[in-house]
């Protein structure tokens, strides 16, 4: 039976408004997608560059080296802090400067990235330890901290505090007369003839206490760089990224190949 004709334009309305609903979901939904694959993709990026960033490995290895330590701040966080005894620096401002730009070349995202086998691993790892040996101790008098002529004297002159403090304790001990004037003016007399020798000698001997401290230092730095090359064992490290590209990929329903295009890191 055919329509009455007022209720014809009444049908177009509805029809009209249907396909406007229709249209505004599509939208919707499409915006949500795009929205949804913009955060997939941007947390990916931040992925991938928190896995190949080494910027804090290198901060903790400058502030080992300058032998900060980390102490917690009012709010209990833990934060690094300049030592506050200088005269246990090991290293002299441009021994960290040097140490720092060495370990920069092989802390990197181009090692992370690289594929090494264990002998190639091996091999990079012995001409490292023998490099950063023979470069240190060739150079040690400016990379090796010696202490100042103020600090020898501060030794110099507790030594002799150690000495008169025996000699007292020696006539103490005999029950002999103790008079610290002369204890100390015998003791000084002793000295006197070898004051400059002595100062050479304490500015030697704690240059080897220092030198002695570079197998601890040389050790924690070995095992940072081994344990980055082992990261990218048999390209293990761009290896982990692809396959986490790839599970993305199948979450999002994208093509496998326009996200690995977009990223150009493998």
């Amino acid at each position: 039976m055919e329509q009455p004709y007022e209720s014809q334009p009444y049908n177009e309305l509805a029809e009209q408004v249907g396909l406007h609903n229709q249209n505004t979901q599509g939208n919707l939904l499409s915006n949500q997608s795009n929205q949804l694959q913009y955060q997939m993709e941007e947390s990916e990026q931040n992925l991938a560059e928190a896995q190949l960033d080494c910027e804090q490995t290198l901060t903790k290895i400058y502030h080992l080296l300058k032998q900060d330590v980390l102490e917690p701040n009012k709010e209990g966080i833990l934060e690094w802090r300049d030592i506050k005894d200088l005269k246990k620096r090991v290293l002299t401002e441009e021994g960290v400067e040097k140490i720092m730009q060495i370990m920069q070349s092989y802390i990197n995202k181009e090692t992370l990235l690289s594929n090494f086998d264990d002998k190639m691993i091996a091999r990079r790892m012995l001409e490292f330890s023998l490099s950063l040996s023979a470069v240190l101790f060739m150079k040690y008098e400016i990379y090796f901290r010696t202490p100042t002529l103020d600090e020898c004297q501060d030794i110099l002159q507790n030594r002799i505090d150690e000495k008169i403090k025996r000699k007292k304790i020696n006539l103490e001990l005999m029950k002999r007369e103790v008079n610290m004037e002369r204890i100390k003016e015998e003791v000084l007399i002793e000295v006197e003839p070898r004051i400059e020798q002595e100062i050479q000698k304490i500015k030697q001997e704690q240059t080897k206490l220092n030198l002695r401290e570079f197998e601890m230092i040389f050790t924690q730095l070995r095992a940072l760089v081994e344990a980055t090359h082992n990261r990218a064992w048999k390209g293990e490290e761009r290896g982990s990224l692809r396959r986490h590209f790839n599970i993305s990929e199948v979450i999002g329903g994208r093509p496998p190949m326009q996200e690995k295009k977009k990223w150009g890191l493998f």
